[in-house]
């Protein structure tokens, strides 16, 4: 029995936008107005990090289409580097990187819904976010055409708000475009684009490879995958230089430097504070539409890995009916549920950050060394612009490595130690596959 391939081209664009686009881009441009005082600089460095995004989705569509698989870029460097690399990466999304990612958001959107039904915080918080995920990883049991359609929900639910909020800010928002002229004659130094400013851009971009984790579930892998991975970045990107476009036309910039809700103030400035509240509508269905993302993706992981007999053999298993790895779904729920409960996600999560960049710098290089290695192999799409594209999408991402590495030593060396605790259980796997 084998994954369905039930999800068009249109779901797996959709699935990039809804694991991309999260509250992030409704808070972090309020930083990034005080690092960068400059109107241009501000819009310039979401443009700039749309054309990284861009470029790594370029990158690994070449990688995705060879691999058609469930799994995403474990596959890639399983190929590149060996099942210890894929094995490794799959083992810290595992027991953080996917739980921690949904328990965080799920806690993030249980303190937008509570208020709404009068419910206090702190432990109602926790029980109304348990019953999130539960609700997100049930719905995923019964088969990757509900997962995919409440997925769609969320992220057309999304696009269509921001749509409207985009366009009615522009056409009927009482915004000015002197905004975009500088009022400072100092100095401005381009150089501050590639700090933490582009360090907060890129995070808010991460998530753009979500489709090449569900290739057996896609239909015409070999054509969608590819297709999917270049439009959902461009769809993200537009909408991220749009939105904050539109920022920068409702204020000037030193009004929304440290502004952690810069959406509603924007929104407060173009019309009036009733409908600047009601951006809390959009920020829900983003949480939601990555919180869907992650419950989707995360299991294919572990199913891939299970499969090369790396893993535990349970987690392989398809569901009789829906053909969903349900075991992989129910644990990848529970252990969510225990980070909400525990509350250490938040610390787990920054600890592993600079491994989540790694992996993604290392399946970039990858595409080098599986041109050199399997020049035969049948690629359905070549990157374009090759050897540029990865060139800038590498160079660009070790750059942001080093940054992170630099400014906060300790927690990198932390992440790292994490990720290598796996090392002895895949070795102990290995033997025991060689034995059977």
């Amino acid at each position: 029995m084998k994954l369905k391939g039930n999800l068009s081209l249109f779901d797996a664009v959709l699935l990039i936008i809804g694991n991309v686009i999260g509250a992030g881009i409704f808070t972090t441009s309020g930083f990034l107005a005080g690092e960068l005082p400059h109107p241009w600089l501000f819009i310039g460095i979401w443009i700039l990090g749309g054309l990284l995004t861009i470029c790594g989705a370029l990158t690994y569509a070449e990688m995705a289409g060879m691999y058609p698989l469930a799994g995403g870029d474990y596959h890639f460097l399983k190929a590149a580097y060996g099942k210890w690399a894929g094995f490794l990466l799959g083992w810290v999304s595992f027991w953080v990187i996917g739980p921690g990612s949904i328990a965080a958001l799920a806690i993030a959107l249980a303190s937008y819904l509570n208020p709404l039904f009068q419910i206090d915080g702190g432990t109602a918080d926790k029980l109304v976010a348990i019953l999130i995920i539960f609700s997100f990883a049930i719905v995923n049991y019964h088969g990757i055409r509900p997962g995919g359609t409440l997925q769609d929900f969320f992220s057309l639910g999304t696009v269509a708000i921001l749509s409207v909020m985009i366009l009615g800010g522009f056409f009927f928002g009482k915004g000015h475009w002197h905004h975009f002229i500088p009022m400072s004659s100092g100095q401005t130094n381009v150089a501050d684009l590639f700090a933490s400013p582009m360090i907060a851009v890129i995070f808010t971009y991460s998530g753009w490879f979500a489709a090449a984790y569900i290739g057996s579930e896609i239909k015409n892998p070999g054509r969608n995958l590819p297709i999917s991975l270049f439009l959902g970045t461009l769809v993200v990107a537009a909408f991220y230089t749009a939105i904050n476009v539109l920022y920068l036309y409702a204020a000037p910039i030193e009004k929304l430097a440290g502004n952690v809700n810069v959406a509603q103030f924007a929104l407060q400035n173009l019309f009036n504070p009733t409908i600047a509240g009601a951006v809390s509508i959009p920020i829900m269905l983003a949480i939601a539409a990555s919180i869907s993302a992650t419950v989707l993706t995360g299991p294919r992981i572990y199913y891939a890995m299970a499969e090369d007999r790396v893993f535990w053999r349970r987690l392989k298993e398809l569901h009789p009916r829906y053909r969903t790895p349900h075991i992989a779904i129910v644990s990848q729920a529970i252990i969510a549920c225990i980070l909400v409960v525990v509350g250490t996600f938040d610390q787990l999560l920054s600890y592993v950050v600079f491994v989540m960049l790694l992996s993604s710098l290392a399946s970039g290089i990858a595409i080098f060394i599986l041109r050199r290695r399997y020049p035969e192999h049948y690629r359905p799409y070549r990157t374009w612009g090759y050897p540029i594209i990865p060139l800038i999408f590498i160079s660009f991402y070790a750059c942001i490595a080093f940054q992170i590495f630099y400014s906060k030593p300790f927690i990198t060396m932390l992440g790292i130690m994490i990720t290598l605790t796996g090392l002895p259980f895949y070795m102990w796997w290995q033997a025991r596959s060689k034995k059977e």
